[in-house]
């Protein structure tokens, strides 16, 4: 890996992954297991693609890239800066398999 993607990652976030352990009516109970920690960069994006027209959603969203991990998908919640961010997808780009993409939803 290079340098200049190392000096990037200047934000430390935490992973978590939900569990899938129910309640006695079946409903899920919603904790989260805390998977470790990661250095990040973190950066807004557009609430829709305004280009195609699509609804506006209000709640914001993040994109946030960091090294190459395995396990990290659509269970995953990473808390920064006391805010919680849902992963809602993730990219590996082939020409960089060092590093990895998240798009996050911010989670009230």
């Amino acid at each position: 890996m290079s340098g200049e993607f190392a000096g990037t990652l200047r934000e430390r976030v935490v992973i978590e992954t939900r569990l899938s352990t129910r309640d006695s009516r079946a409903g899920a109970i919603g904790n989260y297991i805390y998977e470790g920690q990661a250095w990040a960069a973190v950066s807004p994006l557009m609430p829709a693609d305004l280009t195609r027209g699509d609804a506006l959603s209000a709640l914001p969203r993040w994109r946030v890239t960091l090294r190459k991990r395995e396990g990290l998908g659509l269970s995953t919640r990473l808390t920064w800066r006391g805010k919680y961010l849902a992963v809602r997808g993730a990219l590996s780009d082939p020409q960089t398999p060092g590093q990895m993409h998240l798009t996050c939803e911010e989670v009230r």
